[in-house]
């Protein structure tokens, strides 16, 4: 039997070229939407902490119902996992990624973290969330236990990297001790919040903090050297 003559596709089988979707309005408003509930969200958990926070109240404030909020976020949980993820995605972006990861220094390192403190002082309703969900979270069955667990971990690793980097290259005194060094810089932190906090936000935390590490940083280094040098 003779092979069949190849016939044309109709127009309709022809294949026809790849459009690229653009974001339409709808999922921008939508993003914009998630965006709002975040950003009230986190106006709540620092006024009232987690645990008092309300999902009815922060869809109120939105402007939506509360239908609306569970359909971009389920429950207060996951709320509360999206605020901590942005909130440390932008500090990243903003100061650590100027740190080399692999070859940390803890000179920058410090440094850095007097930029942050700084910047986190323009935002207070963001550190008195910090400093209310850090202390609600030492209970294991609060949702953000594992987070902070993991969260002052990550700090310790970074810090005793840096330190043993440091006293290695000869920069830092030979009887440093990274754990010891990342446990009192933690301290100090939330110490200093609480008590900032506390003065209705009038004390001069930032230069305070500021003074701390660059006095930190004069006794850790051989040549005693500080921020600045």
């Amino acid at each position: 039997m003779p092979d069949a003559e190849p016939t044309t596709p109709a127009a309709s089988d022809r294949e026809k070229p790849t459009r690229t979707r653009r974001r339409s309005g709808t999922y921008a408003a939508a993003d914009e939407r998630r965006r709002r509930i975040v950003e009230t969200a986190m106006g709540h958990f620092a006024e009232r902490g987690y645990l008092n926070a309300s999902m009815q109240k922060i869809a109120a404030d939105v402007g939506i119902s509360y239908a609306g909020l569970l359909h971009h976020f389920g429950n207060k949980r996951e709320l509360l996992r999206t605020v901590l993820e942005v909130r440390e995605s932008q500090a990243v972006e903003l100061f650590y990624r100027r740190l080399d990861l692999e070859q940390p220094d803890l000179v920058q390192l410090l440094g850095l973290i007097a930029e942050h403190t700084r910047f986190n002082l323009t935002q207070p309703g963001l550190m008195q969330m910090y400093t209310l969900l850090s202390a609600e979270a030492t209970a294991e069955d609060h949702p953000a236990h594992a987070y902070f667990a993991e969260r002052y971990a990550r700090i310790r690793a970074l810090v005793g990297q840096a330190v043993a980097l440091g006293v290695a290259s000869g920069k830092l005194r030979t009887d440093t001790v990274g754990d010891t060094v990342a446990r009192e810089l933690l301290a100090v932190a939330d110490g200093f919040q609480i008590q900032w906090g506390l003065s209705d936000g009038t004390w001069d935390m930032s230069g305070a903090y500021r003074d701390y590490l660059d006095r930190l940083c004069r006794r850790l280094t051989e040549d005693g050297s500080g921020l600045d040098g």
